[in-house]
This record gives structure tokens, sequence and C-alpha cells, in this order.
């Protein structure tokens, strides 16, 4: 299970933001926030809603690594890491993956017809 530092990381990478960026924004210093993910500090009630307000995460899978049940948290799993994904993310990653599947069918179709027998014509 990831710590929550690792997954305070995790949001801010996938939002591409420096810690600079962050601490801009909620007003802190960025060693601060370098801390939070380091697993030195704990941020107060205040900033962490507001940085999963700005991460686009629920505080559930902030604090714990899980989504509240009946409430779904878009994520990608890659190499066994959870990816938490903004709404905008997960409906890119599904139109990808439809398009991605509908080529693949495509060329596994085109495969399959050239690799059956031509008829020959007559009178050859």
């Amino acid at each position: 299970m990831t710590t929550f530092g690792k997954r305070l990381k995790q949001a801010r990478s996938n939002k591409k933001l420096t810690q600079n960026d962050v601490a801009g924004k909620l007003g802190i210093d960025f060693t601060t926030i370098s801390k939070y993910e380091n697993n030195k500090s704990q941020p107060d009630n205040e900033i962490l809603r507001e940085l999963a307000e700005l991460y686009e995460v629920s505080l559930d899978w902030l604090i714990s690594g899980q989504a509240m049940p009946g409430k779904p948290v878009d994520t990608l799993c890659v190499d066994g890491v959870l990816q938490p994904l903004t709404r905008g993310e997960a409906l890119h990653l599904v139109d990808s993956l439809e398009m991605y599947r509908l080529l693949r069918a495509k060329r596994e179709k085109d495969q399959a017809g050239n690799r059956a027998p031509q008829s020959r014509r007559s009178g050859d």
C-alpha cells in the first residue's frame, strides 16, 4: 500500500505541477510540500482539503488510498500503483482505448484476409 506522501506526490505529478507551483497556489513554502510528500509532516485539515481539490482527487483516496464506498474514483493501475485520474483524463483514456481496439480489430481482419487462399480466375 502506498503512503500518504507517495499519494500526494503521485497526485501532484499527475497534474504536472511542481512543489513550487502547489506551494504558490496554497500560499505555503515549497519545503512544506516536500515534507508532506516525504511523510515528515502532515497537513492540517484545510490544507488537506485544498490539496484534494487542487489535485482533483477524493479526500478518502488521499488519506487512505481507497475510495469511499458508493463514490468511485477513476484510477489506472500501472505497475501495481494506482494512479488517480481526473474525469477528463479517464474519459480521454476510454476514448483512446476504444480507438485502439477498433484499429486492432481492423488490422486483424485485414491480416486474416491476406492469409485467405486466393481464388483462381476461370480460364487461368
